[in-house]
């Protein structure tokens, strides 16, 4: 997998996992998530992961992930990119942000530094319970 720079087409060229084929993919989705700092991780030519940060607040900001189904084993790369992006913003906000639906997601957040806080009830678009991390700096 290769880690390049997000660009708001990218949004157009992938197939998110099952447990977020909520996302609206539209090249407007795609203008807002190039208001943070993104990624894309590309395999084979194919557009499998975007992540990234958005501003929510001066303090606040929330870490977005969406990974296509099937995604091949390269979660060392995601991991140091998530990481990269992380460390670069670490002193632009108090608190990051994020939701999780599923436990793969949640051992993902963990791994890459978020703690668990507690279930958001009914705050995901189709209505389902979704688990809050965050990392709070002191």
């Amino acid at each position: 997998m290769k880690i390049i720079d997000f660009e708001p087409n990218h949004i157009l060229q992938i197939t998110p996992q099952k447990s977020q084929q909520y996302i609206q993919l539209t090249i407007e989705y795609g203008n807002y998530l190039a208001t943070g700092d993104c990624f894309t991780g590309v395999h084979e030519g194919k557009v499998v992961a975007i992540g990234g940060i958005l501003p929510v607040t001066e303090s606040r900001a929330y870490l977005h992930m969406i990974v296509s189904e099937g995604v091949p084993h390269q979660w060392v790369k995601l991991y140091r990119a998530t990481k990269r992006l992380i460390a670069a913003v670490q002193d632009d906000y108090i608190r990051l942000e994020t939701l999780s639906t599923t436990p793969e997601a949640d051992r993902w957040l963990e791994i890459v530094g978020f703690q668990y806080e507690g279930v958001l009830r009914r705050v995901m678009p189709d209505g389902a319970d979704a688990k809050s991390y965050s990392i709070v700096r002191d």
